[in-house]
């Protein structure tokens, strides 16, 4: 009798262990980092993009670092790195970062496609970006959807799909979110997804919405100030390399065709730090007129044109009507380009 007492004390110890173990790796992540080649005393961030905040932080030592801290829901992150002259290095990597034991192992020299092991929803991310790699570009939008509507019922795939709302009918994003669970369907992207569907949003067509910013001189400026000229107002984020792609390649290319037009870029910086508008202003050589609100993704003028990635433009005619709305960069396409022309004829 002692013996079979004893035996199913065990389990219930053992049992209990598990479950501790369980509620520990339910509760926090922890990241665990081979970084070849860094040197030592490079500094390293983790930065939660979702809720915009620093996560936490450490210094590579012997070419390994680690991060920890916790999740409410799978979240899009950013390692960023910095040397010990506090000078950031221009490779980083994004991922999904969900409370799990996290491994990530990647070269000084292309530390951006570093191996991640241990995250499902990052798993699934490789598997949407590998789809919209080798998609045509004309096929990688409906490419795209297709893949997020066949994974549903994850925070990856609502994530995208929020980016990718605006080109799919609010009767199809209903669907999707019929086929959430509880826990997604009431966490904030899915809640946000909810809300969008059930709101009259800006549209193709309507009058543009009045918003305001301070550029680099503290000077405000409001989208109406320039009302009847053909304004291209786009939406970008420095932690975005699409964003700084297109700033480095397309805009520039767009400022010197049409200079002798009635036409102008109004870039809206979408962060919270001023230094961080000043030195991507510096780094991308812009010419044009760059302003901010340094409230982030949560400040009320992102909200009027429901922006809820970047880069993201609209193009406004002279009689103030938005006509067209841009989502993301590819780079060597023109269509920005191909619609201002029709505008200018």
């Amino acid at each position: 009798m002692k013996k079979i007492f004893l035996a199913i004390s065990i389990i219930l110890i053992a049992i209990s262990c598990k479950k501790e173990s369980e509620k520990t790796n339910t509760n926090s992540f922890e990241l665990t980092v081979t970084a070849k080649n860094f040197p030592d005393s490079t500094k390293v961030y983790l930065y939660d993009d979702d809720i915009e905040i620093k996560m936490d932080s450490a210094y590579v030592i012997n070419e390994n670092f680690k991060l920890s801290g916790n999740v409410d829901f799978p979240s899009m992150c950013y390692l960023f790195f910095y040397d010990s002259e506090n000078k950031p290095i221009e490779d980083y990597k994004y991922l999904f970062v969900e409370n799990k034991n996290i491994s990530i192992v990647g070269e000084y020299s292309d530390f951006f496609n570093a191996k991640v092991i241990g995250s499902n929803q990052n798993d699934l991310f490789n598997q949407y970006q590998s789809i919209s790699a080798n998609s045509e570009n004309s096929e990688r939008p409906s490419n795209q959807i297709h893949f997020l509507f066949s994974n549903p019922n994850n925070q990856m795939s609502l994530r995208e799909l929020l980016h990718k709302k605006k080109e799919i009918s609010k009767d199809s994003l209903l669907l999707f979110h019929k086929k959430l669970n509880i826990t997604n369907s009431n966490s904030p992207k899915g809640l946000e997804l909810l809300t969008y569907i059930n709101t009259d949003q800006v549209k193709i067509g309507d009058k543009f919405r009045d918003i305001w910013g301070n550029d680099l001189n503290g000077v405000q400026h409001k989208l109406s100030d320039y009302y009847g000229k053909i304004i291209l107002l786009d939406f970008w984020s420095p932690d975005c390399p699409y964003s700084s792609q297109q700033h480095q390649t397309e805009l520039p290319k767009l400022v010197q065709k049409y200079n002798q037009e009635d036409f102008m870029i109004i870039s809206y910086f979408v962060d919270t730090e001023i230094d961080e508008l000043a030195k991507s202003t510096e780094n991308n050589y812009e010419n044009w007129l760059n302003i901010s609100d340094l409230k982030g993704m949560k400040g009320e003028n992102i909200s009027e044109y429901d922006v809820t990635g970047t880069p993201n433009s609209f193009l406004i005619d002279k009689n103030g009507i938005i006509v067209k709305s841009f989502i993301e960069f590819y780079k060597g396409e023109i269509n920005i380009e191909k619609e201002i022309d029709k505008l200018l004829k």
